[in-house]
């Protein structure tokens, strides 16, 4: 066990690491070159879109374990971001250019991430011990690690940002080589039909998704402009994120055994409502300038939040599906995502120019509260009925208060 562990625990870090600088560090490297707020949104969200239209045919491909395996997925996915990496300084003179390298960069991460993921419950399924959960946890140590180094190496060159994020491929190559599993072995035949069949098969699954993506939007618009964020705050951006991914280690490490006395479906309800809390805190730092110990107390809120949301969504998903369906489930987790990071980068950017950072905050806290009232009700629906709405919104909010029947 503690080798299998300690495997998938180097892939989930060298993997986050990389991650760190597409999901935290791609405003400041793009105004460094001189793109406008407005063109940073439409680049990544053109890269999310990309991403969306990738990681379907990988995960369909790795799921069948014919063409693309788990193993060949994830390396050639490593090795195409390193060559895009040492091409990028060449043309950091050349906007349009840049865009579009950046945009590639962003894409292959993120098309990845569900291969990645479905690595881990791949041993689980198989019946082979592995602490999945505190795998997902040393992956956010090495994301806080990568925040700090990334923020002193931005303040010194902002070039050198990109030889971690090289390096950091380069690692996740390796590893993938010596412990992604060749082929997805399977007890059941793979499910006939296309990725997005998946849609129709598990109705409870995409409710689910439906509100994560809503949750989801405000939370990826913090993360993507928190430059422009703390710009009106206060607070360091580099200490937010370390704070926000070395809170996360324990919540995450635990999450395994926390999951044994209480349910994935009342964790994501609870972690959910956390959410409210994180993006409160920063609405209130912004509106009244109560100092950076609002926005650190919102980084801190990542245990609560964040930390246990994103593990119970996995086993969520994990559950929700067929064995044959694995990296499809996860791959439907990654999608949402892609798809909320995809609205705020356009929307969020616009809403910063035009209304500002306190307004655009304060809006946010209306999308938490909407994807946290359709996951509540995801959690509690069968996958084998699609009326999942008879009971009324204020129902389903008196429920979600005391937690009843959950």
């Amino acid at each position: 066990m503690f080798l299998r562990t300690f495997k998938l625990s180097l892939l989930f870090s060298f993997y986050w690491a990389a991650s760190c600088m597409v999901y935290s560090y791609a405003e400041r490297f793009l105004l460094h070159y001189g793109f406008s707020t407005g063109e940073i949104g439409l680049v990544i969200a053109i890269a999310y879109l990309a991403a969306m239209i990738l990681e379907p045919v990988l995960a369909q491909e790795a799921d069948r374990g014919t063409r693309i395996s788990l193993k060949s997925g994830i390396t050639a996915c490593a090795v195409f971001a390193v060559l895009l990496t040492l091409f990028t300084p060449v043309a950091k003179r050349m906007l349009p250019l840049l865009a579009v390298l950046f945009g590639a960069m962003t894409c292959v991460t993120l098309g990845m991430q569900p291969l990645v993921n479905a690595v881990g419950f791949h041993y689980l399924n198989r019946g082979e011990t592995v602490d999945y959960s505190f795998s997902r946890g040393a992956a956010s140590i090495a994301y806080a690690l990568s925040s700090l180094l990334l923020g002193y190496l931005a303040s010194q060159n902002i070039d050198s940002i990109l030889w971690v994020y090289l390096a950091a491929n380069v690692g996740l190559f390796l590893v993938a080589l010596w412990f992604a599993p060749k082929r997805t072995e399977q007890t059941q035949k793979a499910t006939a039909g296309s990725v997005f069949s998946v849609i129709f098969r598990y109705p409870k699954l995409m409710l689910f998704c439906a509100g994560m993506l809503i949750l989801n939007v405000p939370h990826v618009l913090i993360n993507s402009y928190l430059a422009s964020i703390t710009g009106v705050t206060g607070g360091n951006m580099s200490v937010m994120i370390a704070i926000a991914a070395i809170v996360e280690f324990p919540a995450m490490m635990a999450y395994t055994h926390i999951r044994k006395k209480i349910s994935d479906r009342v964790l994501l309800i609870v972690s959910s409502c956390f959410y409210l809390l994180k993006t409160g805190l920063l609405a209130l730092a912004a509106y009244f300038s109560v100092g950076a110990w609002a926005v650190y107390v919102s980084s801190a809120t990542q245990m609560l939040c964040y930390a246990i949301f994103i593990p119970a969504s996995s086993f969520f998903a994990n559950d929700s599906v067929s064995r044959a369906d694995q990296v499809k489930g996860q791959m439907l987790l990654t999608e949402t995502t892609l798809c909320s990071g995809m609205i705020s980068m356009l929307l969020g950017g616009l809403s910063i120019q035009k209304l500002g950072v306190p307004l655009t905050l304060l809006i946010s806290e209306g999308f938490v509260l909407v994807g946290i009232l359709i996951i509540a009700t995801a959690v509690r629906t069968k996958n084998t009925s699609l009326s999942v709405f008879s009971n009324s919104i204020l129902t389903q909010l008196w429920r979600l208060c005391f937690l009843c029947d959950v």
